[in-house]
C-alpha cells in the first residue's frame, strides 16, 4: 500500500516546482479561473501575476455573489477542488454561512469514460480477462463522478454486483494540483496576512490526506466491514458486502442492493416512515457515542431503505472516527444542551477546540447562554437540534475558537441525519430522542429516577471529578520535576502554626470517612438498578444491606462530630 502523502516543503516560489508542460499548463489553468472569478489581485500580491493569462472576456462572474463565484471555480477546475470545496463545507466555524450552504452545492460535471478503458483497468488491477472474473458485465455506467464510475455486473454464481472502478489517470492529477495548491498555499501566508485566518497550509495538506485515502478503495472496504462489524447485533441495519478477490486500489467490486431512496413520499406508510425516521437517529446516535466510528456523508443517496425494512449505507469513502475524549466531549455538550447550563456548554466547547489568541470566557459563555435561551424560546424542544448546532458553531468561529476535523465532520453527519429525518416526519424531536437516549449514555453513573435535566447536571458533577483524578498524576509529576530541577516555589503563610497538623489530620480523616460512605451509596445504586442478587419485593437484598451501612456509618459519623468535634 502507498504511503500517506508527504507534503512537500515549499519555503518561497520556485517555479521550477512547476516545471514539465503538464504541470506548467496546469498551473496555468488555475490562475486564469482564479482571474476570471475576481481573484487576480491575489496572484499579483503573492507574485504569480507574471504566468496568469489575461481575464476571459466571456466569464460571466463579475455578476455573481462571492460565494457563487467561488463554487463555480471550484466545479469549473474538477475534482481536486471540488474535493477542496467538501472539505471547506464542513468548516463552519471558519467560512460565512452563505459560503457554507454555497458549497453543499457542489456538483461534479463529468461524462463516463470509455468502456474499454473500465475493461482495461480491471483487467491490469485484477490480473485476469474479463470474462474470467464476470459472467456478465454491463458497459453502461450506472452511475459516473470524477473520480470513478460505476458498473453493474453478476458474479459466475448468479449474485449481482456493481462494480465501481477509478477514473484513468485520476491520481496523477489530483497530485500535480495538491502540489500546485500548497504552493499557492504558502505564499498566501507569506504575502497576504488576512488569510492565515483561515489556515491555507493546513487546509490544503487536510486535503491531500483526504483526497487521498478516498483514491484507495482497500480502505473503503475496510470502512465500510468495519462499519457493518460495529453495529453487526443490529437488525435494522444493512451494508453491501465487499468481494476482496475482486477488489483492489482501484476496482472495488460490492454486493448490489435493490433499496430506494428515502424521500418525501417514500416509504408510503406514515407508521413506516416514522419508524425509520427513529432508527436513522438512534443509530446515529449510537455511531457517535458508542461506537465512535460513523459514516460522514450520510445524504439521501447513500441510504437507502431495503424491501425488508433494513437501512442499507452506500459510500464509505468519508469515514469519521473519534477518540475517546472527543466523544466524551460531545456527550457532555448534549448533556449541556438538554441541562440548559451555558456554562457548562461554553467550557466544554473551548475544551473540544483550539482557542486562536485570547477568549474572553465571560463573553464567550454570555453568547452560548443567549443562543441557547432564543432556541428554546422561540423554537421549542420539538425542533431541529442541528439548527442550534450550527449556531454554536458559528459562535465559535465568532470568538476565534475553532474545534477539530473530525468533530466538525460529527456535527455535519449529524446534521444531514436529522434532515434526512425530517424528510419523513417534519415534525420529529429531535431534543426529545436525545433526552431518551440520554439515560443510556449515563445509566451506569446516575440513579434512574431523577428528570432529565438532573441526569445531565449529576454527569458534570460525575465527569469533573473523573477529570481531576486523571489529570493528578500529571501534577503530581509536574511539581516532583520541578522539585527536583530547583525551580518549585511554594508560598506558605503560617498562622496558629501548632493547630495546623491537628487541622490537617481531622480534614483528611473525614475526607477520607466521607468517600467511603459515598462509595457505599454509589456501589448500592448500581447494585439496585441493575438488580443483582437476590431479591425481597422486587428489590436486591445486597442493595438495600449497602443502603443500610452506608445509613448507619453516616448516622454514627454524625454523633461523633458533635460528641468531639474530631473523628
Amino acid at each position: 500500500m502507498k504511503k500517506p502523502y508527504e507534503v512537500p516543503a515549499v519555503t518561497a516560489l520556485n517555479t521550477a516546482s512547476l516545471s514539465g508542460p503538464n504541470r506548467l499548463k496546469r498551473a496555468s489553468t488555475i490562475l486564469r479561473v482564479a482571474v476570471d472569478y475576481g481573484w487576480g489581485e491575489f496572484i499579483e500580491r503573492i507574485g504569480l501575476g507574471h504566468l496568469a493569462p489575461a481575464k476571459s472576456a466571456s466569464t460571466d462572474a463579475d455578476h455573481l455573489d462571492s460565494s457563487t463565484r467561488f463554487r463555480k471555480a471550484l466545479e469549473s477546475l474538477g475534482p481536486t477542488f471540488v474535493k477542496l470545496g467538501q472539505l471547506l463545507s464542513v468548516q463552519r466555524d471558519l467560512l460565512p454561512e452563505r459560503h457554507i450552504l454555497e458549497l453543499e452545492k457542489l456538483q461534479e460535471k463529468v461524462s463516463p469514460f470509455p468502456a474499454g478503458e473500465v475493461i482495461r483497468i480491471i483487467e491490469s488491477e485484477l490480473r485476469q480477462p474479463l470474462s474470467q472474473l464476470f459472467a456478465d458485465f454491463d458497459e453502461k455506467p450506472i452511475a459516473a463522478a470524477s473520480v470513478a464510475q460505476v458498473h453493474h455486473a453478476k458474479l459466475k454464481s448468479g449474485i449481482s454486483v456493481v462494480v465501481k472502478v477509478q477514473r484513468p489517470g485520476i491520481e496523477e492529477i489530483i497530485q500535480a494540483d495538491i502540489d500546485i495548491l500548497l504552493i499557492v498555499a504558502r505564499l498566501l501566508e507569506k504575502h497576504v496576512p488576512e488569510s492565515r485566518l483561515y489556515n491555507p497550509v493546513g487546509v490544503v495538506e487536510e486535503l491531500a490526506q483526504s483526497i487521498l485515502r478516498e483514491l484507495d478503495f482497500l480502505r473503503e472496504a475496510g470502512s465500510a466491514e468495519r462499519f457493518l462489524d460495529l453495529l453487526k447485533g443490529d437488525a435494522e441495519i444493512y451494508a453491501p458486502g465487499i468481494m476482496w478477490e475482486l477488489s483492489s486500489k482501484r476496482v472495488l467490486t460490492m454486493e448490489h442492493s435493490t433499496g430506494s431512496r428515502i424521500t418525501s413520499v417514500y416509504p408510503e406508510n406514515h407508521r413506516e416512515r416514522l419508524r425509520v425516521a427513529d432508527s436513522l437517529m438512534r443509530l446515529m446516535l449510537i455511531q457517535i457515542f458508542e461506537n465512535g466510528f460513523f459514516h460522514g456523508d450520510p445524504h439521501p443517496g447513500n441510504v437507502f431503505i431495503l424491501e425488508d425494512g433494513r437501512l442499507c449505507f452506500h459510500d464509505f469513502g468519508i469515514i469519521g472516527q473519534l477518540s475517546p475524549r472527543d466523544q466524551e466531549n460531545l456527550r457532555q455538550m448534549f448533556l449541556a444542551v438538554i441541562a440548559r447550563d451555558p456554562e457548562w456548554l461554553g467550557e466544554v466547547y473551548l475544551d473540544m477546540g483550539g482557542a486562536i489568541g485570547t477568549v474572553d470566557r465571560t463573553a464567550f459563555i454570555s453568547d452560548f447562554g443567549q443562543a441557547l435561551e432564543h432556541y428554546y424560546a422561540t423554537y421549542g424542544e420539538g425542533n431541529s437540534f442541528g439548527e442550534i448546532l450550527g449556531q454554536f458553531i458559528r459562535l465559535g468561529g465568532k470568538h476565534k475558537v475553532r474545534l477539530l476535523r473530525q468533530i466538525l465532520l460529527a456535527a455535519k453527519a449529524f446534521m444531514l441525519t436529522e434532515s434526512l429525518i425530517r424528510t419523513l416526519n417534519p415534525a420529529y424531536d429531535t431534543i426529545g430522542a436525545f433526552q431518551n437516549y440520554s439515560q443510556t449514555l449515563i445509566k451506569n453513573q446516575l440513579l434512574p429516577d431523577v428528570s432529565q435535566a438532573g441526569f445531565a447536571r449529576d454527569y458534570r458533577a460525575l465527569s469533573s471529578i473523573r477529570q481531576a483524578l486523571g489529570d493528578l498524576p500529571i501534577v503530581l509529576a509536574k511539581g516532583l520535576r520541578q522539585l527536583h530541577q530547583g525551580e518549585l516555589i511554594v508560598r506558605v503563610r503560617l498562622e496558629q502554626l501548632d493547630t495546623l497538623q491537628q487541622h490537617l489530620d481531622r480534614a483528611s480523616n473525614r475526607l477520607s470517612f466521607s468517600l467511603l460512605i459515598a462509595a457505599v451509596l454509589i456501589a448500592s445504586s448500581i447494585v439496585t438498578s441493575f438488580h443483582i442478587g437476590p431479591h425481597i419485593e422486587g428489590l436486591s437484598l445486597i442493595g438495600l444491606l449497602g443502603f443500610g451501612i452506608a445509613a448507619f456509618l453516616g448516622l454514627w459519623w454524625a454523633i461523633a462530630i458533635l460528641r468531639s468535634s474530631r473523628l
